[in-house]
């Protein structure tokens, strides 16, 4: 690696201690520097500040700004719209309670506004829409929109909440069996979307919303 490449790494590393030993409200760009040993002039020059650093340190930690996980594969259209939200949440779960980290920037995001967040946020919800845009208007039998923003708020808070919360609504949150339960819950809501959604590709749903469309013309 380049001296800058050294360094860069060198502040991105110092950025993931620092929220795990005092959280989000800690970071900062002094503090940042101080724990990297480098100037705070150089992260505003390799990062533009907190915000471009925050966002490259998410960069392939997020799940939505990761390039791995079932979604981004080459295949995933060959598998069924339920298969996909169900595989997604399920991602989504396990980004949370595998990365410390990561857990800790979106607790905080829902508590606090502020520039960085906000960009955060926007990545996000561009690169969320990406997908769900695809699986809007498949149907007119159900909002899937609004069906998978209840879903994946319920999977979100109950991750997040499994750091200050050890039991909800009698669900152990930080066990195996509890998690069972909201899985099994996750999967009965999901037999609420129309057969379609639940039984042919995704592939195959476009492939047939191309062709009504083509006849409508």
């Amino acid at each position: 690696m380049s001296r800058r490449e050294k360094t860069e790494q060198a502040i991105l590393k110092a950025l993931g201690d620092q929220l795990l030993e005092g959280g989000m409200t800690s970071v900062g760009v002094n503090a940042i520097a101080k724990r990297a040993g480098v100037s705070k002039e150089l992260i505003y020059r390799y990062f533009d500040g907190m915000p471009g650093l925050m966002q490259t340190w998410m960069q392939g930690r997020d799940f939505w700004s990761s390039k791995s996980g079932t979604l981004a594969s080459d295949d995933s259209s060959t598998l069924s719209p339920a298969h996909l939200i169900r595989t997604m949440l399920h991602e989504q779960e396990a980004v949370l309670s595998s990365d410390p980290a990561v857990a800790e920037v979106r607790r905080w995001e829902l508590i606090e506004r502020s520039d960085v967040g906000e960009k955060l946020s926007h990545r996000r919800e561009t690169m969320a829409r990406a997908f769900i845009d695809r699986l809007d208007g498949l149907t007119d039998k159900a909002d899937v929109p609004g069906i998978v923003s209840v879903m994946l708020a319920g999977v979100l808070y109950l991750s997040l909440r499994a750091k200050t919360e050890e039991v909800f609504l009698g669900i152990p949150l930080r066990t195996e069996a509890g998690w069972d339960r909201i899985w099994q819950a996750v999967d009965h809501l999901l037999t609420s979307l129309p057969e379609d959604l639940r039984n042919q590709s995704l592939n195959a749903l476009e492939r047939d919303k191309h062709l009504q469309s083509t006849e409508k013309e």
